[in-house]
């Protein structure tokens, strides 16, 4: 009787069916690598975009917060922000973009707030004056990952307004950045004390306890006193010549030729 040997070994089809599942199931799954490790890129770059935009921000509000003044016009954005400080170590401050990095100068030292890892598209600051005295800053900052594959590539905007709110204390001379054109109070909303250690000069009229007159250059509604009696009232005759008004121990008013002012 012949012997009978088992089945050995896959036939041509099924080979073929089994290469076809095979080569299905590997498209799958080369697919689905692709696609997580994609993910994975993005989700780095995006990381590293935020991480960076926190700091910056963090940053700005810290020094904005704690200057002194906003240096720079109001309602006119700028490529340079610009803040004094109290410090002279750290005045003045400036934060701005030169290439794709962003920038920070206090006194004489420049550090980078960006690195490679990112890109800094765009970057301005607005002032905008605050009643009360509390100047607002609008930042605008466009940021993207700094990478050659537009798969990873990722962009975000940063859009905040950051208050000062510390109280001004200065170190240098305060001047105004054009003449004549801005005021310090308002008739509603004036300062209180002032006190100052030298001269004083008004190219206008003068009003004590009122408003000031047209057709005087002083106008008081009460008594204009004088520490000592050798202070008087300079007057200039119609020749041209000045003379002091005082008064003395008899209580007689008295002239005396004087300096005209």
């Amino acid at each position: 009787m012949p012997k009978k040997f088992g089945r050995q070994g896959f036939s041509l089809i099924e080979v073929l069916i089994y290469t076809a599942i095979f080569a299905i199931s590997a498209t799958f799954l080369v697919a689905i690598l692709t696609t997580v490790t994609r993910v994975q890129t993005r989700q780095v770059s995006s990381n590293e975009v935020n991480s960076q935009l926190a700091f910056v921000n963090a940053t700005l509000q810290a020094i904005i917060q704690q200057s002194a003044l906003v240096d720079m016009t109001p309602g006119v954005a700028s490529t340079t922000l610009n803040l004094r400080m109290t410090s002279s170590t750290l005045d003045s401050t400036t934060v701005y973009a030169s290439g794709t990095i962003l920038y920070l100068t206090q006194g004489s030292s420049t550090v980078p707030l960006t690195d490679s890892n990112v890109a800094v598209n765009s970057f301005t600051a607005t002032k905008f004056e605050n009643p009360g005295g509390f100047s607002v800053v609008q930042i605008n900052l466009g940021m993207s990952s700094h990478t050659s594959s537009t798969q990873a590539q990722v962009t975000r905007f940063l859009e905040s307004a950051i208050a000062r709110i510390s109280a001004a204390t200065f170190d240098s001379s305060v001047t105004p950045n054009a003449d004549n054109g801005l005021d310090l109070g308002t008739a509603s909303t004036r300062w209180r004390n002032g006190y100052f250690s030298s001269f004083v000069d008004v190219y206008g009229n003068v009003g004590i306890g009122t408003q000031h007159s047209a057709s005087a250059a002083l106008k008081s509604t009460g008594d204009v006193g004088f520490s000592t009696s050798s202070a008087g009232i300079i007057l200039m005759a119609p020749s041209g010549s000045c003379y002091r008004l005082t008064i003395n121990s008899s209580l007689q008013l008295t002239t005396s030729s004087a300096t005209c002012p």
